[in-house]
């Protein structure tokens, strides 16, 4: 058979590929990214899980101090290096910077300054024993999600957000974050704020204090309606788990209490294990008393991509490659195509 022969025969298939490559990518979306801005539903529902991972061993719930809270997603807090010039709150701050840190910012420099904001809070705003942690989350979105605790009283559940949901077991897996959550405080606030697909989010802790905006009752509601499953009766293990990874160290009191390591596993609904997918990292900071920054509790979890796959950058890579192959595989088709009509129309009347 002649070389052309067999060019000829494949040139259906070369144009059907193409064809179909190049629809492909007409229909073929990669997940829009999420605008920036805040998260006050998501941060309110970070409150409510705290409350009830506590109330699952025994802790009072916090109040909302609104000043706290406010100062978590995007109050003015005066900058290290210039009090004439502010920052936009912690949560807005990180993800404007696309990181998170418990020190602040210098203005003037754009550096990193070594004063902690919850010095910050005690020195300027006259707070006592404080507490923060953060996370930062992607991938998840704000579709509803169960999530469950397992504390030394009981077995909590909950629908919430998927990222809060995530964003609470990630936290429940560092024992310096576990232990500011159920530490002896007695006001917190939240905030949040996204960019693009990643959550930020901020959480202090404060035991007492002026709250210059006054308190206000915790959520208790779920934003979900979506029924429970029936709860089995905890049985405790015989040895207790413990959480987390990376360093802690301790300072003072406000994080005393049952730490981490003093919880059980229930029946069938048993706090659910790390997630694997979770994205980002936690860290956590308590400072005690007044005056010099003390680093209270510090620890780190770390996971993998919340896709599961491609990272979104890496799809749009994979479809601009795909509409480049496709539409040129199918005008190279038609090319030949219209090339061997016309050698037969001249072979024809030769």
């Amino acid at each position: 058979m002649r070389p052309h022969y067999k060019l000829r025969n494949a040139l259906p298939l070369a144009l059907a590929l193409g064809l179909g490559l190049f629809a492909t990518t007409l229909v073929w979306q990669v997940p829009p990214a999420a605008a920036s801005g805040s998260l006050d539903n998501q941060a309110s529902d970070l409150v409510r899980l705290i409350n009830g991972a506590r109330s699952a061993s025994g802790k009072s719930s916090l109040t909302i101090d609104l000043f706290l809270a406010s100062k978590a997603r995007d109050g003015a807090i005066p900058c290290p290096d210039n009090p004439a010039k502010t920052i936009a709150g912690r949560a807005r701050d990180m993800a404007a910077r696309g990181s998170m840190s418990h020190d602040l910012p210098n203005c003037d420099t754009g550096t990193m300054s070594s004063k902690t904001f919850v010095s910050t809070l005690q020195t300027a705003w006259k707070y006592g024993s404080v507490g923060e942690i953060l996370l930062e989350n992607g991938g998840y979105g704000n579709g509803a999600y169960l999530y469950s605790v397992t504390g030394s009283k009981r077995t909590w559940m909950t629908w919430t957000y998927s990222t809060t949901g995530h964003g609470m077991i990630g936290w429940k897996s560092s024992g310096s974050h576990w232990a500011i959550i159920m530490g002896g405080y007695s006001h917190v606030g939240c905030g949040g704020w996204s960019s693009g697909s990643a959550y930020f989010y901020d959480c202090l802790f404060t035991k007492g204090g002026p709250a210059p905006s006054g308190l206000k009752s915790p959520p208790t509601k779920s934003p979900f309606s979506n029924p429970l499953p029936a709860t089995p009766t905890p049985k405790p293990t015989a040895k207790p788990q413990s959480g987390g990874s990376g360093s802690s160290t301790s300072s003072g009191s406000a994080t005393a209490g049952p730490s981490a390591s003093a919880s059980a596993t229930a029946g069938t609904f048993d706090s659910p294990s790390p997630d694997p997918q979770f994205a980002g990292a936690l860290v956590a900071v308590a400072s005690d008393s007044p005056g010099p920054d003390q680093a209270g509790a510090v620890g780190q979890f770390v996971g993998g991509s919340p896709t599961g796959g491609l990272a979104v950058p890496a799809l749009h890579v994979v479809k601009i490659v795909a509409a480049v192959a496709g539409s040129g595989a199918a005008v190279l088709g038609v090319f030949y195509v219209l090339f061997f009509m016309r050698r037969r129309r001249r072979t024809g009347t030769g």
